[in-house]
């Protein structure tokens, strides 16, 4: 699987590195080709590539109170039929990479380089682990357009349906407060100031966010932290090399944007949730499962996000360059560094 895996990686790097000499049409049909091909790799992969597999197998027959209502009913839908469990996961794979595809289809104005960004890293963490994560993050980015559009019932109706794939989805919920409105003076200095805020916190293990009395989520935390108090699981280090360089990718974009804004009018957007996702992380390093999930869900922007470093750095050839480098660097951390996958 890594060899499919890492095939498919250098295939999309090709791709999209030349993406901007190839036809609307031939772009298009390259994106939904890889798009089936990346399904049909996380539909019908092998029992033994992702830590969450025998999760569902065991959910499949038989379910509790934390299951959503979307897998119970696909579940049954499949036991009715054909009642073969590996077609559970194909269902799911085929929903993710068709909402993904749709979401950088009305977002991303590189289809290509939008699709490399999320093998890189989020195909691997939810399309093919946290597969129901996967479809309710994919549905995040499909209600984005109307978030920037100000359509904030409609935001909120969309989330609902992210919901029913993934309780924690709730979390998307606050965002309807958001706007895309440009960061101008006083504004863009809050929002960068929002990182070492929260990394003093971090620091001081001062955890503001598992204050808030949400019920479900208040259980959830207080069940984490029971495991983390019986040494089941660690800290995890908020100042590490991998979170400053997203931090500093951060930086990057605010020094950017008024550049990245003549390509994307979601920069702005893009941006505010991308700080959020990693203040997140920062704020609950003190139980990891809940600061590492969440942030993924959040930071699922990120494959809209980057691509847009391609405009950034000139000749454009070295522009696409970065973003290769970047899908690199995402694609090494999460198999060989977080080891996400059951496969090296």
């Amino acid at each position: 699987m890594l060899y499919i895996l890492l095939i498919l990686l250098v295939l999309l790097m090709f791709m999209a590195f030349f993406e901007d000499y190839l036809s609307e049409r031939d772009r298009l049909w390259l994106f939904i080709g890889a798009a089936v091909v990346m399904a049909l790799v996380a539909g019908f992969r092998p029992d033994d590539v992702d830590k969450d597999y025998d999760n569902y197998v065991r959910f499949y027959y038989s379910f509790d109170f934390t299951t959503e209502i979307s897998y119970i009913l696909i579940a049954q839908l499949v036991r009715t039929t054909i009642d073969d469990v590996s077609a559970v996961f194909a269902i799911y794979a085929f929903l993710t990479l068709t909402l993904i595809a749709a979401a950088i289809k009305k977002i991303s104005p590189w289809l290509l380089s939008s699709l490399l960004i999320y093998l890189s890293q989020n195909y691997m963490l939810h399309g093919m682990t946290q597969i129901r994560v996967a479809v309710a993050s994919a549905i995040f980015l499909l209600a984005l357009p109307a978030l920037l559009r100000g359509e904030r019932m409609k935001y909120l109706l969309i989330i609902l349906c992210a919901i029913l794939f993934h309780y924690t989805s709730v979390v998307y919920l606050f965002f309807a407060v958001l706007s895309g409105k440009e960061l101008k003076g006083l504004w863009t200095y809050i929002w960068i100031g929002i990182i070492p805020v929260c990394m003093i916190l971090s620091a001081l293990h001062i955890d503001l966010i598992t204050m808030i009395p949400i019920p479900y989520f208040e259980e959830k935390l207080k069940a984490y932290e029971i495991l983390m108090s019986q040494g089941e699981g660690s800290e995890i280090n908020p100042f590490n090399a991998v979170l400053l360089v997203r931090v500093a990718m951060v930086a990057f974009v605010v020094w950017k944007i008024k550049l990245m804004r003549t390509f994307s009018p979601y920069v702005d957007l893009l941006l505010k949730i991308e700080i959020i996702g990693l203040c997140t992380l920062m704020l609950l390093t003190a139980i990891p499962v809940v600061a590492f999930r969440i942030s993924e869900m959040i930071c699922v922007v990120e494959i809209m996000l980057y691509p847009l470093f391609a405009i950034t750095v000139k000749p454009r050839w070295a522009g696409k360059a970065t973003v290769m480098l970047i899908a690199a660097a995402f694609f090494y951390i999460t198999v060989f560094y977080n080891k996400t996958m059951l496969i090296v």
